[in-house]
């Protein structure tokens, strides 16, 4: 049988995420008074209360410390091994698919872990590897597979460039902050706005069926 410390560490992350927020809407209806401001980064898969409550209980649960610690090592060894992100030239199966998949969950869980552990060499890996595609996206064309009806630009279909644009906007809220201004505008500018109007506005085929 197949064990996926991935799936595993995604169910108790979840499971840590919901109790933390039950503590949050405790609190809040003792601060019903209180001027309501716009929520800080993380916002989408954590919140920035919900990473504090986490810290606080690391150790504390065998399940959540021994899945994290084997996050950490599959994280620690891709960093080892260098940022790869290909020219895209495969279908699903080939080189350059599998590794623009790896390389979108490999960010989600690097900002995980850097919102978990504090250790800015999981935000600069995300950080890295971003640049990388905003280096590469400015002027990558559309897929050269054309067997689908809408053409992805990293993947031969845009059904798998949305499933890695959330993804990495899930990895890019952890690391906002991390960020400067000018890394966000540039990113925001270069990369994720192209991207979401590839899958849109570009794409007018893909949107509908996908809603």
């Amino acid at each position: 049988m197949n064990f996926s410390w991935s799936k595993l560490f995604q169910f108790v992350l979840v499971g840590m995420v919901v109790m933390s927020c039950k503590e949050e809407n405790t609190s809040a209806i003792e601060h019903t008074t209180e001027t309501p401001t716009i929520q800080e980064h993380p916002k989408l898969i954590l919140t920035a209360q919900g990473v504090k409550d986490i810290r606080a209980q690391l150790g504390d649960i065998p399940i959540f410390d021994n899945t994290l610690k084997a996050v950490q090592e599959e994280i620690d060894a891709e960093i080892a091994l260098g940022i790869d992100t290909p020219i895209p030239v495969d279908y699903s199966g080939g080189y350059t698919h599998v590794r623009h998949k790896s390389n979108m969950i490999m960010m989600q869980k690097a900002a995980v872990l850097y919102q978990i552990l504090d250790d800015e060499k999981y935000a600069k890996y995300v950080k890295d590897m971003l640049m990388q595609y905003e280096a590469m996206y400015k002027t990558l064309p559309l897929h050269p597979k054309t067997r689908s009806y809408a053409r992805g630009k990293l993947f031969w279909q845009c059904l798998n460039d949305s499933n890695w644009l959330v993804y990495v906007s899930q990895a890019y809220d952890c690391v906002y902050n991390y960020l400067s201004e000018d890394e966000r505008n540039t990113l925001e500018t270069n990369l994720f706005k192209p991207f979401a109007d590839h899958i849109s506005i570009d794409s007018p085929q893909f949107l509908p069926k996908s809603t």
